[in-house]
């Protein structure tokens, strides 16, 4: 028996003797909690047949339990992350891991003391997957795909008796110490390539020490504007949630090649740090920072505001770097999920709130509940569990919060015609497309001074090209100033943050960034105005298409990436001429420089070489949109992507790449205040 787990079930024992002293920090009956989350680890032994060749459990148990109203009885959902470890000659060799879902059914003695004993018992689905490459599969499958995985898993079934002992800190917190005998069955496992028979069967012992937390003591926090209580262990809860499912659906849909995850991976991939991955442009620039307004809604969708929940955001990157995957952590990855994740979550947060009508009935109310369900799908799915989806209640009295005055839209449908070389007439190809423009509140008007009380967003949707969303991108305010001391300031120094994502078949380009901006307004007659904004920016990290990227330097590389990373400067300008508050005329300009980090550039102490690569990108356009009748109109824009490029190995030639592009459209021009 290992002294880890000689301590652990001492520790269980000396809570045991200790269960009839009085309580110090029991919940008052009245506060009994309804629901409750559970951390473990657990290290123990292995019997069975798997125990001929394995030892050295080591395992991660996250559970999430309702407590029945009256009574001592709690029922919940667990996930169990675990390995073993090959017995010699094979011990350094990578792990075989156990993955166990299970439903959870407890009794809970004493269970209005600061001391209480609990009997669980655990049953569900177990899966036994190595990731040593001892168990590949031999000769390799014809439809293996990358990132599918090599290894066999063998599924089956487990059931669990876990005797244990909660001891209170708080109303919301206790330490819990337990001991676990697990038994679990699978289809035949073929473990000849460790010299020891087939197994099928098997069993583990193991210790485990974790805490229990009941979010807010089992009471409500303090409500937001939408009247949602307050939780930071629901925020927690749902985050980690949100990576235990996605580990799953890698692991059982997706069988691959990452997901065979155990605090031996955990430590493993803690201990060696944050390199750059290979992964497509899409899944780097659009799915992560999709995946991080997960996390920062799971806490805005909770009650908590925008600075909390952007901890939140970069919290959730980083348990899956660490935790949720055995490929190395992906700095890169934190980044656009953590960074990019604030952007898409605030932007996706506000837009269902403008949605959202909690006085509307019938049929009006079941749309905006499933448009707004659509935009914010974390927010949706928390009004559904809690009834906040029907209920007849007071919508925000600050419009800020709901409906914010000003803004506007700008929707077109059209075609688009891209060329590849000096003019639009070379090489060029034609496909139509949809744009959605946003312009959320008004920053000259609005007197409250929040993190994204005015933003902007644009989303255009490309028909026949590589992938269907071709241009992502949110400006959002974090900060503003108004100049002249006016309550309705005519300019506006503000501090943004800048989500960028475009991606055809002529270019890719994306990152993250902050900067200041100076917006202003001009009014040049009766119905006409006039909009500007500046912007300076640093990148923090982008991402631009490169013909070398190949060579970029990556750990276990599945792929070649054709991008390169790097962070950069960059400085854009727009003006929009109004007539009657709607934009017919716009003209932009955007620089952006790029110092490549990680990509077009190769670099070797030992050889003393050191190389280095920048791209300066240039993106400028005008468009025209003429008024046909009310908010109907036509209209056509020019564009001009350019990127150069410049590299220090000699092996590499400068490059020049010029798309331009026009477009013409039927449009939808709404009112901008």
């Amino acid at each position: 028996m290992t002294i880890a787990l000689r301590r652990l079930l001492s520790g269980v024992a000396a809570a045991a003797l200790l269960s009839g002293a009085p309580a110090f920090a029991a919940d008052p009956p009245e506060h009994a909690a309804r629901w409750g989350l559970k951390w473990l680890y657990g290290v123990g032994t292995v019997g069975g047949d798997y125990g001929n060749g394995l030892e050295k459990y080591q395992n991660i148990d996250y559970e999430l339990y309702r407590k029945s109203p009256k009574g001592g009885w709690r029922y919940g959902l667990g996930f169990g992350f675990g390995s073993f470890a090959m017995k010699p000659p094979y011990a350094d060799l990578e792990e075989f891991g156990l993955l166990r879902t299970y439903l959870t059914g407890a009794k809970v003695f004493r269970a209005d003391k600061s001391i209480r004993p609990y009997l669980e018992l655990q049953a569900g689905v177990a899966r036994a997957h190595p990731r040593s490459l001892l168990f590949a599969i031999r000769p390799v499958p014809e439809d293996l795909e990358i990132g599918d995985s090599p290894t066999k898993p063998q599924n089956g079934f487990m059931v669990a008796l876990v005797p244990g002992v909660e001891i209170s800190v708080n109303r919301s917190f206790s330490v819990d110490a337990s001991v676990q005998f697990d038994a679990f069955h699978t289809d035949e496992y073929d473990l000849t390539p460790i010299g020891q028979p087939p197994a099928s069967s098997g069993s583990t012992f193991a210790g485990r020490l974790g805490f229990n937390w009941v979010p807010n003591g089992g009471g409500e926090g303090k409500k937001n504007a939408w009247g949602v209580p307050r939780s930071y262990g629901w925020a927690l809860g749902e985050t980690l949630a949100i990576n235990h499912v996605a580990s799953r659906r890698n692991e059982y849909k997706r069988n691959a090649n990452f997901n065979q995850i155990s605090p031996r991976s955990f430590w493993h991939n803690i201990s060696h740090g944050f390199d750059y991955d290979d992964n497509e442009f899409r899944t780097n620039q659009l799915q992560h920072p999709f995946n991080g307004s997960t996390y920062f809604n799971s806490a805005r969708a909770n009650g908590i505001g925008f600075w909390t929940s952007s901890v939140f955001a970069l919290g959730g990157a980083f348990v899956w770097e660490c935790c949720g995957e055995t490929h190395p952590m992906s700095f890169n990855d934190m980044v656009s999920t953590g960074i990019g994740g604030i952007a898409l979550g605030e932007m996706m947060y506000r837009m269902s709130s403008k949605i959202l009508d909690n006085g509307a009935t019938g049929k009006g109310r079941i749309w905006k509940e499933t448009a707004a369900f659509l935009v914010d799908p974390i927010r949706g799915f928390n009004r559904l569990v809690s009834g906040r989806i029907s209920d007849q209640a007071a919508n925000p009295s600050d419009p800020m919060d709901w409906h914010p005055p000003g803004g506007g839209s700008f929707l077109a449908l059209g075609a688009r015609t891209i060329g590849r070389g000096e003019s639009i007439s070379e090489n060029t190809k034609t496909t139509g497309y949809f744009e959605f423009t946003h312009a959320f509140g008004n920053p000259f008007d609005n007197e409250r001074n929040k993190p994204f009380d005015s933003f902007d967003l644009t989303l255009q949707f490309n028909f026949g090209d590589k992938v269907p969303l071709g241009q992502a991108q949110v400006v959002g305010t974090l900060y503003k100033k108004g100049l002249g001391g006016d309550a309705h300031p005519n300019h506006v120094l503000e501090i943004a943050q800048h989500y960028d994502y475009m991606n055809n078949e002529d270019y890719e380009f994306g990152g993250q960034s902050f900067g200041p901006g100076l917006l202003s307004r001009f009014k040049l007659g009766e119905r006409w105005g006039l909009h500007t904004r500046v912007d300076a920016t640093a990148m923090l990290l982008g991402a631009i298409n490169s013909e070398y990227a190949k060579i970029a330097s990556v750990n276990d590389r599945e792929r070649l990436r054709e991008y390169d990373y790097g962070p950069g400067l960059g400085a854009a300008a727009e003006a929009i001429l109004t007539r009657g508050g709607r934009p017919l005329l716009w003209a932009g300009y955007r620089f952006q420089w790029i110092n490549v980090s990680n990509g077009s550039v190769y670099n070797n102490d030992q050889l003393g070489i050191s190389s280095s690569a920048e791209h300066y990108i240039q993106m400028a356009g005008v468009r025209l949109t003429i008024p046909l009748y009310r908010s109907l109109g036509v209209g056509g824009d020019g564009i001009m992507f350019f990127r150069k490029s410049r590299y220090s190995l000699p092996q590499f030639a400068d490059i020049d790449q010029r798309n331009p592009q026009a477009r013409v459209y039927l449009t939808v021009n709404g009112v901008r205040e």
